[in-house]
């Protein structure tokens, strides 16, 4: 049960810093893309997002989007954002999480995977000993997508609970 619980619950992708990922030892981010990045519904990438990803970047961070989605869609918004990615990730399995540290040369214990699933994006970044950073997701005004949120919010409260717990200790 505990692979469920985030290490951190962040209401956007904004909220996210570098200091907080260095704090951790972080030195590459998988970020998922839809639902997190932008709605699933968007073709092309938000204009704040690559001010946040050219933050990242030149705080010395490795981006790469690593989406369970098709390579049409993935690969026409990564072009539009110049950054790498991997589709059809085959999150949460552990094959696909590998393929990305390969990727960035880096082991996960030096990744950050954001996302806005529990059990694809938390569920696999737990299990492969990365840190784990959910996001709310963009997308709940869609009807199967705010399901699945109503089943995962029980580990998302415990993952903002955890993450309280462990700001006030520090």
């Amino acid at each position: 049960m505990s692979k469920l619980i985030p290490d951190y619950v962040f209401d956007s992708i904004y909220d996210i810093t570098p200091a907080l990922l260095e704090k951790h030892g972080v030195r590459g981010v998988l970020i998922d893309l839809d639902g997190t990045m932008a709605s699933r519904k968007a073709a092309l990438p938000p204009e704040k997002l690559l001010p946040f990803v050219r933050t990242l970047r030149g705080a010395g961070l490795e981006v790469l989007v690593f989406s369970n989605n098709r390579e049409a869609r993935v690969g026409a918004f990564c072009r539009a954002l110049g950054v790498d990615h991997i589709s059809r990730a085959g999150k949460p399995l552990a094959a696909g999480f590998r393929r990305a540290a390969a990727q960035l040369g880096l082991p996960l214990s030096r990744i950050a995977v954001v996302g806005d699933q529990i059990f694809t994006d938390v569920f696999g970044g737990n299990r492969m000993g990365a840190l784990t950073c959910y996001v709310e997701t963009l997308d709940r005004r869609f009807f199967w997508i705010n399901a699945r949120y109503q089943i995962e919010r029980r580990f998302i409260e415990r993952g903002r609970r955890r993450m309280e717990a462990r700001a006030r200790h520090e």
